[in-house]
């Protein structure tokens, strides 16, 4: 999400958008909402999820290793396991969502 930073430079308001970093889960959540949706190689991932190959490459190794990803002739595609618990995250967001909780 991002937010609005007023500082004043040369007596002058400035206005500068600031970026709050995702976490590892949301970054996790995103990857699987995107295999939920198509397998995929992880370039395409990648750019779609605005993350550096590197980083990428890590994450997806972890999810394979967890069994929430298979590596395919296609790319990686998300396992039954890993759409029951993006299921389950949308469930606890929308629960928080109704009670107004802010994340």
């Amino acid at each position: 999400m991002n937010e609005i930073d007023y500082s004043i430079v040369n007596r002058r308001i400035v206005r500068r958008r600031t970026r709050r970093n995702r976490d590892r889960v949301t970054i996790i959540m995103q990857i699987l909402e995107y295999l939920a949706g198509r397998c995929s190689k992880p370039s395409k991932v990648s750019v779609e999820l605005n993350l550096t190959y590197d980083r990428l490459m890590q994450l997806l190794k972890s999810l394979e290793n967890l069994g929430l990803i298979k590596s395919s002739t296609h790319g990686y595609c998300i396992t039954q396991s890993g759409l029951t618990l993006l299921e389950g995250y949308r469930r606890f967001m929308n629960t928080l969502k109704a009670l107004n909780i802010i994340v």
